[in-house]
């Protein structure tokens, strides 16, 4: 599995983005990551999650695109984190962590 992540927005307004490859990390994160994919339903979300226009766009909100490939087969939600379904919260807290370089505990 394979899952890009993109957070823009936010006060400082500064980007981060990460390529993730399940094969290429430890078995416990990989676990992990796949769980909340599938804890998240995250091939049934929508490719946009946004409440109204004036919450997806606020000049402090953090935004978020996280494109996930299984077998081939991709999808990518763009939602920003008031509209975010909680769901797809803890999968958004581990990627925010990981992008950062930090080490995640498989149960963090």
């Amino acid at each position: 599995m394979k899952i890009y992540y993109e957070r823009s927005g936010g006060f400082l307004g500064r980007s981060i983005s990460t390529t993730l490859d399940t094969n290429q990390l430890p078995p416990e994160l990989a676990l992990s990551l796949l769980e909340k994919v599938d804890n998240a339903d995250f091939f049934a979300l929508p490719e946009t999650v946004a409440g109204d226009l004036e919450g997806f766009s606020g000049a402090d909100c953090l935004h978020y695109k996280v494109t996930v490939e299984i077998a081939g087969v991709q999808h990518t939600v763009e939602t920003s984190e008031m509209d975010a379904p909680d769901e797809l919260q803890p999968l958004l807290q581990e990627l925010a962590i990981l992008s950062r370089g930090a080490t995640l505990t498989p149960n963090g």
